[in-house]
């Protein structure tokens, strides 16, 4: 009896732990200035490089970024702080001019670059 009682608690302490941890994991998706493939690498390993998020893809069309990331690790603005800070504006972090200038001339979106990349 007593091994069946011990199953069963350990059973709903692994369920439990599984629930928290899926609560903390969320998705979200915001616009990433950028014009090529390029951009596309750029954007995506900025995302990637910042603790908590497991995912991060961007649609050069739409210039939406997806990510999934952990909430208890991280949050949305500082992932579009690390997103800006390798030149590429989001809707609450603008990159700055001293970023913005290191991007390769045909990737910069603000000047109207058309990259064929």
């Amino acid at each position: 009896m007593k091994k069946i009682l011990f199953i069963l608690a350990l059973f709903s302490f692994t369920l439990s732990y599984a629930q928290k941890k899926e609560e903390s994991i969320k998705e979200t998706t915001f616009k990433v200035e950028g014009v090529c493939d390029m951009c596309e690498k750029r954007i995506e390993a900025a995302a990637l490089r910042t603790k908590g998020v497991k995912l991060a893809e961007w649609d050069k069309k739409s210039k939406d970024l997806k990510v999934v990331y952990n909430s208890k690790k991280v949050n949305v603005e500082t992932i579009q702080k690390s997103v800006s800070g390798i030149g590429h504006d989001t809707p609450t972090a603008k990159a700055d001019s001293s970023n913005y200038a290191k991007l390769p001339n045909c990737c910069r979106y603000r000047d109207g670059a058309k990259c064929s990349h």
